[in-house]
């Protein structure tokens, strides 16, 4: 590596750190207050060009905003964008918790589902997270479906 270049990543990890003491101080209110935080995040994610910020500060809070706004959260996961932030996100709650959660919110999803590509990413992240119960229970929905591309995802997915 030249010296140019290590200089460089020098300068971009001394910038990531002071950004990082930024943003530390900055979430104080966020976790002091979480009901206003978590309305704010809300309206955030509601913004797509704010989401991706929004499910960066998300990360760096505990799992309560990420519960409370599990179903915004969901619709994230619809997009090829988002999808792995939003398994990473998820990924972060205790499996108890995210048993409890997070399949309600994938089926009140997918009752407004018209596009097998829905089905698909709702069964991926059911299988991120380990939820192979709720995965089941999808399954079983797309094997009902008219649509034959809702009915392969149950097929890729079912035991």
């Amino acid at each position: 590596m030249s010296q140019t270049n290590a200089r460089a990543d020098d300068d971009a990890f001394a910038e990531a750190l002071a950004a990082a003491g930024r943003l530390n101080r900055a979430l104080s209110p966020l976790r002091i207050n979480e009901e206003w935080a978590q309305e704010r995040l809300r309206s955030a994610l509601r913004r797509p060009e704010h989401a991706v910020q929004a499910i960066f500060l998300l990360e760096t809070l505990d799992t309560e905003p990420t519960k409370a706004l599990v179903d915004d959260l969901v619709k994230y996961a619809l997009r090829e964008r988002h999808t792995l932030l939003i398994r990473n996100l998820l990924g972060r709650l205790p499996w108890r918790e995210a048993k409890e959660i997070v399949p309600p919110a994938v089926g009140r999803l997918l009752d407004d589902a018209d596009d097998s590509d829905d089905y698909r990413r709702m069964a991926e992240l059911l299988y991120h997270l380990g939820l192979d119960e709720a995965l089941q229970e999808l399954c079983a929905r797309a094997e009902d479906s008219i649509d034959p591309d809702v009915r392969e995802v149950a097929a890729d997915f079912g035991r």
